[in-house]
């Protein structure tokens, strides 16, 4: 395990200091943090925005998430989603070609406020810390947006379609692709299919197209409030290589209502998670995610997360000694 800094929302060259006088070696950044108009991300600015980040003593280890208009027609299977797919391998090439080894996705429309769905963003934490958290029974019977219904069997023809479309481009440009798991994993919301909100259809997923470059961005959060053992599920993924990066968070309980807590305090036992990455021989990122607000925090949330990150340190240092 390495420990990494979530640049998804944008990097200041304060946060790239803090996190590396922290101890990171590795960011993961998003399209937030280097915007393009193009409908793919551009080769030269992927150079700029990775050397921007190496100028500060981090390594980017991957990109996370294209904007949502860069390939709504393919999660829909929408007539235009084959320019979408041109596009998004030129993604992958551009990537390759500038060193990043990992491109992070997801294959969830937006529904109920974007890429991920929450009911709360202020419940109340420890000492008072605002924290998001999520109650299925609120937005339960929510109507079909504009897309209407979506079922699991159209959501996986778009999958596989994709993934047999982008894959071998990301074997040829040494490129892995790494999946988010839906979040929160109800079976749909808004009349939309949720298909990846399982043990079993991540395994599904990995199996459409075998490959190296095929894998997930375990985002440790979204797997725990599923069905099953969490750290059975990190055993299962990870000694197969299907784990390209974490994100490393603890939650209060399982679906359908959980929290977002501070990382020593959900149910889950970080430390025994850790010991099970290192079990399967897990090297790569884990980067700090979804943190409560605490008092006086700034709005980059500096003060949250050095909590995140030093914990994760710790844990790291306790088996690997000190990086």
């Amino acid at each position: 395990m390495r420990l990494g800094l979530d640049i998804r929302g944008g990097a200041t060259a304060e946060e790239l200091i803090i996190a590396r006088q922290f101890g990171a070696v590795d960011a993961v950044g998003g399209p937030d943090c280097m915007p393009s108009d193009k409908g793919y991300f551009d080769f030269h600015e992927l150079v700029v925005f990775k050397q921007r980040v190496e100028d500060f003593g981090l390594r980017l280890a991957a990109l996370e998430n294209v904007p949502w208009d860069w390939n709504d027609k393919i999660k829909l299977g929408l007539p235009g989603r084959d320019e979408q797919i041109e596009n998004y391998q030129r993604s992958i090439k551009n990537a390759g070609s500038a060193g990043i080894p990992i491109l992070g996705y997801n294959f969830r429309p937006p529904v109920s406020g974007n890429y991920g769905v929450r009911t709360s963003k202020s419940a109340l934490g420890r000492g008072g810390a605002q924290q998001t958290s999520f109650d299925y029974d609120l937005i339960r019977n929510e109507p079909p947006g504009e897309w209407g219904e979506i079922t699991a069997h159209e959501m996986w023809n778009n999958l596989e379609y994709f993934l047999k479309a982008v894959i071998p481009t990301a074997e040829e440009s040494g490129v892995t692709m790494a999946l988010h798991p839906d979040d929160p994993p109800a079976s749909h919301i808004g009349g939309v299919a949720r298909i990846l909100n399982s043990h079993n259809g991540l395994k599904r997923l990995l199996d459409l197209v075998p490959s190296d470059s095929n894998a997930l961005d375990f985002c440790q959060g979204s797997v725990s409030v599923m069905e099953g053992e969490i750290h059975d599920a990190i055993r299962y993924f990870g000694s197969r290589g299907k784990i390209a990066y974490v994100h490393f968070r603890n939650v209060t309980a399982r679906f359908p209502k959980f929290a977002e807590t501070f990382i020593d305090e959900g149910y889950v036992d970080m430390a025994a998670a850790r010991a099970v990455y290192e079990e399967v021989g897990f090297d790569g990122p884990v980067i700090e995610d979804h943190v409560p607000v605490v008092a006086g925090d700034d709005p980059k949330k500096l003060r949250s997360r050095a909590f995140a990150m030093g914990y994760t340190k710790a844990l790291i240092d306790s088996v690997y000694g000190r990086s």
